[in-house]
């Protein structure tokens, strides 16, 4: 449902902005722009419909750095907790209507469920490959999927362990300023 809502909001805002397509020359992958992205994934350890926002600041016209956060809180029957902060970086290889890119991140995430006792925290090193597509100057949607790298402390059940894996990274909106 959550993601039917971030598609929902996606057209509207495309709506709004006008449809049609940025030439390469006119979209907003340029050194000193702001980017703000919105959107569902799963948290480093799978857990689907985390709600994570990130800025992008562009270095140069093919290299933005990235900051995120995501919160999320859920009482009653089903009570539980989820921080993450994450810091990367992403090369873009092409910088056009369609933008390919890798990049690199550092995500550190907090979860806590009652319902089944999980109270976990992992430090994260992943390396992303995705695209953006842009639909109009200032407005894109993403996808990625990626490899990531962790540690976690899991306090309950007690088991600490590492991990290498795929993942699905996530679908996203993109609002550049």
């Amino acid at each position: 449902m959550k993601k039917f809502l971030v598609v929902v909001a996606a057209i509207i805002a495309v709506m709004g902005l006008g449809i049609g397509s940025a030439s390469a020359a006119d979209n907003s992958l340029k050194a000193g722009t702001f980017g703000f992205n919105v959107g569902f994934g799963e948290s480093a350890l799978g857990e689907p419909n985390v709600v994570m926002i990130s800025g992008k600041y562009f270095i140069q016209n093919d290299l933005a750095l990235i900051a995120g956060f995501g919160a999320q809180a859920s009482s009653g029957d089903v009570s539980s907790d989820f921080f993450g902060i994450s810091v990367g970086v992403r090369k873009y290889l092409k910088v056009s209507d369609f933008a390919p890119f890798v990049g690199g991140k550092l995500s550190y995430e907090k979860e806590k469920r009652d319902l089944d006792g999980i109270d976990r925290k992992v430090i994260d090193v992943s390396a992303v490959l995705g695209a953006e597509y842009f639909l109009h100057k200032q407005f894109s949607i993403e996808g990625s999927v990626g490899l990531g790298f962790g540690s976690v402390d899991n306090r309950a059940p007690n088991s600490d362990y590492t991990y290498v894996g795929t993942r699905t990274v996530g679908v996203s909106a993109n609002f550049y300023f």
